[in-house]
């Protein structure tokens, strides 16, 4: 069979870096071939897809080596947008996709651009958006959109090009469990209709696995190590995988410590650990200890908060206090209003109705010196927050508003940076980054402030699996110290393992405020609605009682 793309001794430099960001990489992909590229932050897989859609090397500041080639042909050879229509791409950030200001017309655009005749064009819109479930939001505007209903939005613009290669960079990041199942699920039915490869970067790979034909594996310094089924990569690379931080499916990473290697059969989803459940250790289940805030004064009181935007109730009606010490986890369905209701508690955005109090005193009464002071806010977006030109400045700009020495901004910088894995970076400006590092930046900038509460929207987004261990650590430090975390999350795992009180949010509304371990005594139906999944561990959990009591009530 003739392959759909050949990259042949593929190696990339930026004028401005030390070393290369790819090296010597050689592979080949199929058609209608479903193929992981896995690897830690900032080892150039994003890097790789401006390579494979034609982009570099026409818009490198640098230089590259070896050659892509496409369907037979160099794909330095095409016609600039040439590739666009046969190579899409949904990139890590859709928001950098976008140039209408409504969901219809940024799909008519691309169409547009190709030459699709305008009696096509409405069926094609309509077609795209009900795939992704979007339909309903067909004439709104896209910044009214979730940051999850935006990743759909971008997909559904590349599928309506129908393009023979499709390229997703971390699809389901910013998606809640159900709908990221749901996307898994779309694309396979897509692939079966129209026949296009896949070439998927992800860091949480459930519902992935079950559906690739093989991964490849690249180290943090762009070379490829691996290229093969991910079960096998297991069995023969599980150092390597844990060394460069190379995420596992989270049923895997429970189960490996019961089973003795070579790891042959390790199971990679539930359902194959169901078919052959075994007892696991307490410890690799653990759950962090609860701790009960102080209940004192609130720190902070919202009273009967709402915030519409023209017709659209946003935020409707939600009161809860936050006290010192609590770790709260804001969760729910995408579009549920929970980075919206963060931007309120940060007196970003001002309610329509209702008030935020903090310590005794409403937010439009403080000074926005004084409230930073008080609160640090890690956004969605990292680049939404970066205001300096270098990493350097980024994170010494609040420690100089603080009249610190120059010497005490260095040390603090030196292990900030150490802390989030950016040494070496310091003169790099932000924006430059890789997308795990942007957000290990902006985790950092709030971390070395040491505000008395954290907002966090997605904390663990991009990143791989050691850079995700070590912030959620200086995170749980923080809450340690005594300051208060507020985390906006999609990762039940990380609600389970980290947060005391957890939120929920349905269609702007709080529909439920408890502590942690009883969010999980809901019924699954219940879950579901909510848009959430229990988290891997009880779910092992149950279905070795399953098993236990199936056995003891044998005859």
């Amino acid at each position: 069979m003739k392959p759909l793309v050949q990259v042949q001794e593929l190696s990339l430099q930026f004028d401005a870096a030390k070393a290369a960001v790819l090296s010597n990489i050689s592979f080949e992909l199929f058609e209608n071939e479903r193929v992981l590229l896995l690897g830690p932050s900032g080892c150039g897989k994003s890097t790789l897809t401006f390579c494979l859609n034609g982009i570099y090397p026409r818009e490198l500041d640098g230089s590259m080596t070896g050659q892509v080639i496409f369907n037979g042909k160099n794909t330095a050879d095409y016609l600039p947008g040439e590739l666009s229509k046969q190579v899409g791409v949904v990139f890590q950030d859709p928001e950098t996709q976008f140039c209408m200001l409504t969901v219809e017309d940024e799909i008519a655009f691309g169409l547009e651009n190709h030459a699709v005749p305008p009696s096509e064009m409405e069926d094609k819109i309509v077609e795209v958006l009900q795939l992704v479930d979007l339909l309903a939001f067909k004439s709104a505007p896209i910044a009214t959109l979730s940051g999850g209903q935006k990743q759909r939005l971008a997909l559904a613009c590349i599928l309506a090009l129908e393009p023979q290669l499709l390229i997703l960079d971390e699809p389901t990041a910013n998606l809640d469990p159900e709908a990221a199942q749901q996307l898994i699920r779309t694309i396979q039915t897509l692939q079966r209709k129209r026949s296009f490869g896949l070439l998927i970067i992800e860091h949480q790979l459930d519902g992935w696995t079950d559906i690739a034909d093989r991964c490849l594996l690249l180290q943090s310094n762009g070379e490829l190590f691996y290229d093969g089924s991910f079960k096998e990569a297991i069995a023969s690379k599980l150092a390597s995988l844990e060394t460069e931080g190379i995420w596992l499916p989270k049923v895997a990473q429970y189960v490996l410590p019961a089973i003795a290697p070579p790891y042959q059969h390790v199971p990679l989803t539930i359902g194959a650990y169901a078919a052959q459940p075994i007892e696991l250790p307490d410890y690799t289940l653990h759950k962090q200890t609860e701790t009960q805030p102080i209940l004192q004064e609130p720190f902070m009181k919202l009273n009967n908060l709402s915030w519409h935007v023209k017709d659209r109730n946003i935020i409707q009606d939600v009161s809860f206090q936050l006290y010192t010490n609590e770790f709260v986890a804001i969760v729910g369905a995408n579009g549920s209003g929970k980075t919206s209701l963060s931007r309120l508690l940060a007196g970003i955005q001002s309610p329509t109705k209702g008030d935020i109090v903090l310590q005794g005193k409403k937010l439009p009464e403080w000074r926005q010196s004084d409230l930073r002071k008080k609160i640090g806010y890690v956004f969605q977006n990292p680049e939404h927050q970066f205001i300096a030109h270098t990493v350097f400045e980024e994170l010494a700009f609040g420690l100089r508003l603080r009249g610190l020495s120059e010497d005490i901004i260095i040390e603090k910088v030196s292990q900030a940076l150490a802390s989030c894995h950016l040494s070496g970076m310091e003169q790099e400006h932000p924006y430059t980054l890789s997308q795990g590092q942007k957000r290990r930046l902006s985790v950092a900038t709030m971390i070395i402030d040491e505000q008395e509460m954290l907002l966090l929207d997605e904390p663990t987004f991009g990143q791989d699996a050691r850079t995700n261990q070590e912030l959620m650590q200086l995170l749980t430090a923080r809450f340690q110290q005594g300051t208060s975390i507020v985390m906006i999350t999609h990762d039940m795992e990380l609600v389970y393992h980290y947060a005391t009180r957890v939120i929920v949010m349905e269609h702007g509304h709080k529909v439920a405020d408890m502590p942690t371990a009883a969010l999980w005594n809901h019924s699954d139906e219940q879950l579901s609605a909510w848009k959430l999944k229990r988290p891997i561990p009880l779910q092992l959990q149950q279905l070795w009682e399953r098993k236990c009591t199936h056995v003891f009530a044998a005859p």
